[in-house]
């Protein structure tokens, strides 16, 4: 009999070109494609559903995906015999049986981002980890993330190719704080909505630095995420804040 097997998995983004399955990737793995091929390595056909996707060079922290297969050895020896094959690039944190109903993407109610920045010279072994950006002041930062709570058309907030034609989200919470992580000193945005459509988090924070740098004004920020379509394309904000500083950080259901 099937089982519905979940886990929640972490994996390194700079190693994968997105989390979904790619048509033109140019060899390289998504993480998808290397979670089922491992899965083959130890007899198991699935297909793998994820809670949502992350882009290219977006890490994961605690992704949550299902799958149905038959369960013909205990969890701990499965979750051993994938954690020795998926390392050193995804790790299986935990890994239990689910109802037959449950489903990683449409059971979801909150999923959570963070992004972990800083302006401070960085060594090479961060700079896949730690995003690099120029920002104003702290204060001013959360300014523009608090514009972003509440429900929305983010229609002006999303690269082309989202695959849904619904473009209204919920955020429920945006805050920034500072951290120190091995020894650097940056900031943290904390981001969680009821979805996200493709890149919004890295377009938000974009306009949230370039507001921070005095290069664009509140009430044309503001006016962005109304979904303003007369205000001039000058004046919106699409480019992305770079993904190496994003993480799916939480999922709840």
């Amino acid at each position: 009999m099937s089982c519905n097997i979940v886990c929640i998995i972490a994996y390194d983004g700079s190693k994968f070109c997105g989390f979904s399955h790619q048509k033109h990737t140019k060899g390289v793995l998504s993480v998808a494609n290397f979670f089922e091929l491992t899965l083959q390595k130890i007899g198991i056909k699935a297909k793998i559903i994820g809670s949502g996707r992350t882009d290219k060079d977006v890490h994961a922290t605690n992704q949550v995906i299902n799958f149905h297969a038959k369960l013909y050895m205990p969890l701990d020896k499965m979750k051993k015999l994938l954690n020795d094959r998926l390392y050193p690039f995804v790790l299986i944190k935990r890994i239990f049986i689910a109802d037959s109903n449950f489903h990683a993407r449409f059971s979801a109610r909150l999923r959570i981002y963070r992004y972990v920045f800083t302006q401070a010279e960085l060594l090479p072994f961060y700079s896949n980890y730690i995003a690099k950006v120029r920002h104003g002041d702290i204060s001013l930062l959360q300014t523009a993330l608090n514009e972003f709570i509440g429900t929305h058309d983010f229609s002006l907030f999303k690269k082309n190719g989202s695959e849904t034609k619904d473009f209204i989200r919920t955020i429920v919470k945006a805050h920034i704080f500072p951290a120190k992580i091995h020894n650097i000193s940056c900031l943290v945005a904390h981001i969680g909505a009821n979805g996200f459509l493709r890149s919004q988090v890295r377009i938000m924070l974009k306009a949230c630095f370039e507001f921070s740098l005095g290069r664009i004004t509140l009430q044309n920020l503001v006016r962005q995420i109304q979904n303003d379509i007369t205000l001039e394309k000058s004046l919106y904000v699409r480019e992305l804040a770079p993904a190496c500083g994003l993480y799916l950080h939480r999922i709840i259901y």
